[in-house]
């Protein structure tokens, strides 16, 4: 048990500090307790004679900080990591952000991670272990675990996009076949089966998220190409559930609410991730608490890969308005097969060098989200990313990592 006390210069904080700390405790697979007496305790403050100095600005609802605009700025040593951990595990960047991109989505080109070049670094875990060297605690070190997920967008756009990529290579032979599938209503794109044949034989797990809405919006955004409700569509997620992966909700570009989308999806769904990744936060966290979701997945950059609040782990966010962490755990994303092919456009084998990199730098201490759409599954339009997504496979396998499921996450990282 570390016992910790908090000046009262540093009070008006103690909501915000107890959180982090309650993360860090969790990190670090330890106790804490706060103290009324500063003798034999660490003590929380914002002067330099204190064992834990913290930066005020860093607890205030705001995208700006100074200390993260300034060029000169080194990450590698700060002197008040708890604020600074504070800070970025919440994405605090984002509040109030003015500059989005077409789909209102805060933009990476916008974030420190594109200034200073650290999207792949674990930076909290790094301020963690310094937190935990001040106050002599030992390390932690975990074997990372991998979340893998599937984004349910299309089902029926195989006929055409991959239809057009193997008709320009002259495969009618492979078209007709298209054709044939559609016909016996099994069109090439409904293929949960087959994802899940491959995951099983790897000894992994999913969760596959569905949009309950149908329709295209305008020229950019488009909801699902399918009926949720069909008998079709129902089947693939019933086997889902009683092949023992797991499904979630996929929140739609609708202006429902998530209660209206439940009642369409059938069921409180107990994990969410936004279609498009287009949110905002904080008020994104205030949905997701008010639906009763256990778990989002949606805090990820779509134009990079890696942390977008430079955190490996779930976490529970912070409720500026109740003071407290947020019910809910959010599991961020790290990894999208979309943000090499559309935004990067990087060729499969330029892809898999980066990711792989991104695996070696971060063996511990995270849980690594993967999101592979059904779609990147067919070897025609998106030719080279199921070799690839298979080699992500055998990695987690050959190296002896495992997949969590979201249920897994919530119980083991959650401290709510």
């Amino acid at each position: 048990m570390i016992k910790f006390y908090i000046h009262p210069e540093a009070e008006k904080f103690r909501a915000e500090i107890a959180y982090t700390l309650n993360l860090w405790a969790k990190n670090q697979s330890t106790t804490i307790q706060f103290t009324p007496d500063a003798d034999q305790a660490v003590t929380i403050g914002m002067g330099e004679d204190h064992t834990l100095k913290i930066l005020a600005d860093h607890f205030r609802p705001s995208n700006s900080d100074a200390s993260l605009s300034d060029p000169n700025t080194k990450l590698t040593d700060i002197a008040h990591p708890l604020s600074l951990v504070f800070y970025m595990i919440n994405a605090i960047q984002e509040f109030d952000s003015p500059d989005h991109d077409e789909l209102k989505r805060f933009k990476f080109k916008n974030s420190y991670q594109s200034k200073f070049g650290n999207a792949k670094e674990n930076l909290v875990q790094r301020y963690f272990d310094q937190i935990s060297k001040t106050v002599r605690v030992p390390l932690r070190h975990e074997k990372t675990s991998f979340f893998l997920s599937h984004d349910i967008d299309l089902v029926n756009g195989a006929i055409i996009e991959d239809g057009f990529a193997v008709l320009k290579q002259g495969r009618f032979d492979l078209f007709l076949k298209m054709l044939f599938n559609v016909a016996m209503r099994r069109p090439d794109w409904l293929n949960m089966d087959k994802i899940m044949k491959l995951e099983s034989a790897y000894d992994c797990r999913s969760i596959f998220f569905w949009i309950v809405n149908k329709g295209k919006l305008n020229q950019r955004e488009s909801n699902a190409d399918y009926s949720f409700r069909s008998d079709q569509i129902q089947r693939q997620f019933t086997n889902v559930g009683a092949s023992h992966f797991e499904n979630g909700i996929h929140k739609s570009l609708t202006q429902e609410s998530f209660m209206d989308e439940f009642e369409k999806y059938g069921s409180q769904p107990f994990a969410n991730r936004y279609h498009y990744l287009k949110f905002t936060v904080p008020e994104a966290f205030h949905d997701i608490e008010a639906a009763g979701l256990k778990l989002d997945a949606s805090l990820g950059f779509a134009e990079e890969i890696g942390f977008r609040n430079s955190y490996g782990l779930p976490f529970n966010p912070y409720n500026f308005r109740q003071k407290k962490a947020f019910q809910f755990v959010e599991a961020p994303l790290h990894v999208m097969d979309r943000t090499y092919f559309q935004y990067k456009r990087f060729s499969p084998a330029a892809a898999e060098n980066d990711i792989f990199d991104f695996f070696e730098k971060n063996k511990m201490n995270c849980v690594l989200s993967i999101l592979w759409h059904n779609n990147f599954f067919t070897d025609y339009k998106f030719k080279g990313y199921l070799p690839l997504y298979k080699k992500i496979l055998s990695f987690i396998r050959d190296s002896n990592f495992s997949t969590i499921t979201a249920s897994e996450i919530v119980n083991k990282y959650s401290i709510a």
